[in-house]
Order: structure tokens, then C-alpha cells, then sequence
């Protein structure tokens, strides 16, 4: 979300949406408090590539040149405990993972576990569902 004034209270730290990265490899942003839509090219005290187009950043002004000080975090996944069950949630998609292992999930409900072997054990039946199941 954009504001008008200080970012957090701080003097002179504006919010800033990366919008691209050049091939120089500095930053095009958007500031709305400082100059509306036009888009600005900005330097950076901290690393930014192509995985940064999208993300909020801290900018200050130096030199009336925009300098980026730092990316916005985005919140932590919501995780909920109740001491007995533990509820790990994103929008897009879960992984674990452990040295060769991993577990994968997406939001749209692709389960995918990887690993160097594969264990199933039950003390009652184990079943496999799906609309087709295939073996080796």
C-alpha cells in the first residue's frame, strides 16, 4: 500500500514499488509522494534483481537522485498452534525441505514429496486414491 509522507515516521524515507530492473542492473521505481506515476531509476545500498519488480522499498533522496536502502519485507506466513497441531498457510505454495528431501505444495492442490527413498507405513490400511493410479 502507498502513502503520502514518511514511511514509519522516518524523515525523509519514502515507500517506492520496484517496477523493473535495467540492464545495468539498477532499479526503475515508482514513488507516488515524491513524483506520482513517473517512473524514476534508482540506485541501491542493497541487492535488487529481477526478483525484486514488484516488491515496496525504502528510498531516500541524495543528491536529489532516489538511492533504494532497503526492500520491505513481506509478513511471514501465518503459522497457528494450538500445542496440539501445527497450521503452516500461504496463498501460493509450501515447501519443505531437508538436505535431498522436500515436500511441495501448491494452491492449486498439487502435493509433490521428493526424496532419496520413499517410506509408507500403517498399522492400519494404507490406501492410495486417485482417479488413476500409476505404478512405476
Amino acid at each position: 500500500m502507498m502513502h503520502d509522507g514518511p514511511f514509519l515516521g522516518l524523515q525523509g524515507v519514502h515507500r517506492a514499488e520496484i517496477i523493473g530492473i535495467g540492464p545495468d542492473g539498477c532499479a526503475s521505481i515508482i514513488a507516488p509522494d515524491l513524483w506520482g506515476e513517473t517512473q524514476v531509476v534508482a540506485q541501491s545500498l542493497v541487492s535488487v534483481d529481477r526478483g525484486s519488480v514488484g516488491r515496496q522499498a525504502a528510498v531516500v533522496l541524495m543528491n536529489d537522485q532516489p538511492l533504494i536502502l532497503g526492500l520491505i519485507q513481506p509478513p511471514a506466513p501465518e503459522i497457528q498452534t494450538d500445542g496440539e497441531r501445527l497450521v503452516l498457510e500461504a496463498r501460493r505454495e509450501v515447501t519443505l525441505k531437508c538436505g535431498k528431501a522436500s515436500i511441495h505444495l501448491t494452491a492449486d492442490g498439487r502435493v509433490t514429496i521428493r526424496g532419496t527413498q520413499l517410506l509408507s507405513r500403517s498399522e492400519g490400511p494404507n490406501r492410495i486414491q486417485g482417479a488413476t493410479v500409476q505404478l512405476n
